[in-house]
């Protein structure tokens, strides 16, 4: 695995799982996340990434939940008693900054907790902020990290109310394109037609919620890997066929050619070999 920093490539460890390098560290260690700025460090509780959730975890098929709700059920979780004050300052303030990676993202966690509890480990994707937010790499825009998105109380729980339902609306929009590409019937040739326009579908729409920003292809990689898994592929055998798909191909802040998808679309087919992947 290799994670970039400052443009470059460098060696990472190999994360479990297959998780992106620079997106998972154990509890209470501290990992060096690449920014564009260089590498950040900060500390990340192991059990609230969004990256180890399996398609099981997350299908909306499987976790019934009422949007119009959220609202009035993130106001009546324990943290939504105590949304913390965010210090005078702007963004690049190290009072501020001090903050948000303190008081600031124990909240957030509490939060998650809290969501986790409420609505099931699905809901951990809740905070998966596109770009450089406070995860990185996700599909979700109403909530950024901490100190952009912590403001007064009710503003703060409106923007978690908003990042859970827009996270849950493309788990939906996921699970509907997943069955638009049934890989269960036909003809081993027709299986594999259908995996390689079920990928190139996939990847574009990743692309198109994340803005191919900060580390968008660990969350494309996880993609592609339910859509296999929601189709009988073992876990690791799924992901081990994407990882051997993707190769490095694809990079932070780069959004990749219709070429290169379509390249990977056809390395991932390849590999189905008309379905004994099952």
């Amino acid at each position: 695995m290799r994670q970039e920093s400052g443009g470059k490539a460098v060696e990472a460890a190999v994360p479990p799982l297959g998780l992106p390098p620079g997106h998972w560290i154990p509890d209470g260690e501290i990992a060096l996340r690449p920014t564009r700025a260089g590498l950040l460090s900060l500390r990340v509780s192991y059990d609230l990434a969004p990256h180890v959730l399996g398609w099981a975890d997350v299908d909306p098929a499987r976790h019934p939940f009422d949007a119009a709700a959220a609202p009035v059920a993130v106001a009546g979780l324990g943290p939504a008693r105590s949304v913390p004050v965010r210090p005078a300052g702007g963004a690049a303030d190290r009072a501020v900054i001090a903050w948000s990676y303190a008081e600031g993202r124990e909240w957030t966690e509490a939060m998650t907790r809290a969501l986790v509890e409420r609505y099931g480990p699905w809901s951990l994707g809740w905070r998966w902020a596109r770009d450089e937010g406070d995860l990185g790499g996700g599909p979700v825009g109403a909530w950024c990290c901490p100190r952009d998105s912590i403001t007064t109380p009710d503003d703060t729980l409106a923007r978690v109310a908003a990042a859970l339902c827009e996270w849950r609306s493309w788990l939906e929009e996921l699970a509907e394109c997943f069955e638009r590409h049934q890989l269960d019937s036909g003809s081993a040739g027709q299986r594999s037609l259908a995996w390689e326009r079920a990928t190139v579908q996939l990847v574009n729409l990743v692309v198109d919620r994340t803005g191919a920003g900060d580390a968008w292809y660990g969350h494309c990689r996880q993609v592609l890997g339910w859509f296999l898994t929601r189709w009988g592929v073992a876990p690791d055998a799924a992901d081990l066929m994407v990882a051997e798909a993707i190769d490095g191909r694809f990079h932070s802040w780069a959004q990749p050619s219709r070429e290169l998808v379509a390249e990977v679309a056809e390395q991932l087919a390849a590999r189905s070999d008309g379905g004994s992947a099952w």
